[in-house]
């Protein structure tokens, strides 16, 4: 009787051993605080105080920073879940690298008590949301299919410029000491969903 349970765990653990051995086929999660050029991540965490650089890339999952890091730089990659940056100490590049190309960001992109901030070239399909930044912000060439919200940044210069959206546009209780730039961004005229479905 013993051989028989024994016969019998073994082989109820059997399917198990199959998800999890294509479970380490998965791209790995990244810690950044580096340089990381042509590679694929699927989520990617940025800690305190980190230099984290990304280039020709791409990241499945999230992208999220925990604690103060220094750089976030994100560029001529593709992004499948959502962007979470906060609290980023000296500067914040999320887009491509030259405006050439036009990364992708799969749900939200969300950039929050930031220094030097610029956003440049997304397709994003959901929200833009740029909040309660300092130094410099550019936000230009973006297609948000939802909602674009640059709001409550107090900035030396800011410039929100010939992005396109689908859903609400706000520029709104922010302050700057140089310069505002608003114009020519544009509405689609299409719901959100049509505006996915389009690319």
């Amino acid at each position: 009787m013993k051989k028989l349970v024994v016969f019998l765990l073994i082989g109820a653990l059997a399917p198990v051993v199959g998800p999890v051995l294509s479970a380490q086929a998965l791209p790995p999660d990244l810690v950044c605080d580096g340089s990381y050029h042509h590679r694929t991540f699927r989520n990617v965490v940025i800690p305190d105080d980190a230099r984290c650089v990304i280039t020709i890339s791409r990241i499945t999952g999230n992208v999220r920073t925990t604690g103060a890091p220094r750089v976030v730089s994100i560029t001529d990659t593709s992004l499948g879940r959502n962007i979470h940056v906060r609290n980023v100490v000296e500067r914040v590049t999320i887009g491509a690298a030259g405006c050439r190309v036009d990364p992708v960001a799969g749900r939200n992109l969300m950039v929050r008590n930031s220094r030097n901030v610029a956003i440049c070239e997304m397709s994003i399909a959901n929200n833009l949301v740029v909040r309660d930044n300092r130094g410099t912000l550019m936000v230009r060439d973006n297609k948000a299919c939802n909602n674009l919200r640059v709001v409550g940044n107090h900035v030396r210069s800011l410039r929100v410029l010939r992005n396109s959206y689908a859903g609400n546009f706000s520029v709104a209780r922010n302050s700057w000491v140089d310069r505002r730039i608003v114009r020519d961004n544009v509405e689609l005229r299409q719901n959100p969903a049509a505006c996915r479905r389009a690319g």
